[in-house]
């Protein structure tokens, strides 16, 4: 009556054992892990595309106003409104007449991908 020490547990070889929920759990959390990093790569690429969006608006903004600054400064004709087109969107700026050299700006401003954004603005002219 030999006692076989070479048995197979049964609670490690099956469904009800312990080895097959442990495997399942490490592959659910290996899942959601990947899952967050997926959508926090994808939310990370939306925002780059917003702050690049508000650097060209931005951009266009300063170059508007400057080049209407100069426009003025030259005792140029300008029309209102008048609308700038540079590379990466447009700039139409309406403007009411001087009142003690400043010029009440409108700026519509829109985007080579259409993003559109309308400010006021205050233009001081000095006299020199």
């Amino acid at each position: 009556m030999g006692i076989s020490m070479k048995k197979i547990l049964s609670s490690t070889a099956e469904q009800k054992g312990f080895i097959l929920p442990y495997v399942l759990f490490f592959i659910a959390i290996a899942f959601i892990a990947i899952t967050f990093n997926v959508n926090l790569y994808r939310d990370e690429v939306q925002i780059t595309k917003n702050q690049t969006e508000q650097l060209k608006i931005e951009t266009l903004l300063q170059m508007g106003r400057t080049r209407f600054k100069d426009e003025v400064a030259s005792d140029t004709e300008i029309p209102n409104p008048v609308v700038y087109h540079f590379p990466v969107g447009n700039v139409k700026i309406r403007y009411a007449e001087p009142h003690e050299q400043k010029y009440h700006l409108y700026i519509s401003i829109q985007t080579d991908t259409f993003a559109t954004l309308s400010i006021t603005n205050q233009l001081r002219i000095l006299n020199e």
